[in-house]
């Protein structure tokens, strides 16, 4: 990796850390979670920042929350809403299993986790079944 790169890149997680630590006093986010390329280590000159927040905000003030840390670096950052319920249990999976930028809410984190992992397991239980019914 580029050093120049790499010493970049660091100083970017450094201004977001700050942000998310600001906003986390706030009880605005309860989790934030840097994963992909970036948690690894892996970079080049085009990678994004892959950020996995908890917005514990109104729907209508977390554009507020999301504009502000995306916008406090150059380098693009991809926001995964740990909040969204919508959101693939697997690929949240991926992303707690990241670098945590802000000191966790126990809480959040223990319900996130019981959450993604029931989704999970029905899922992988859904396709099992139509696996089987299929070799009949």
């Amino acid at each position: 990796m580029n050093l120049s790169i790499k010493k970049a890149q660091k100083k970017e997680i450094e201004q977001l850390k700050h942000i998310l630590n600001e906003l986390r006093k706030k009880n605005k986010i309860l989790l934030a979670y840097l994963y992909g390329s970036s948690a690894t280590k892996n970079i080049h000159a085009r990678s994004d920042i892959d950020l996995a927040l908890y917005i514990n905000v109104p729907e209508n003030e977390s554009f507020d929350i999301i504009e502000q840390i995306v916008m406090s670096i150059d380098r693009d950052v991809e926001i995964l809403r740990l909040d969204d319920e919508d959101e693939s249990p697997f690929i949240i999976q991926q992303a707690l299993k990241g670098v945590a930028l802000v000191e966790p809410d126990t809480e959040t984190l223990y319900k996130l986790f019981d959450r993604v992992l029931h989704e999970t397991e029905t899922i992988r239980f859904r396709r099992k079944i139509k696996d089987e019914s299929k070799g009949e």
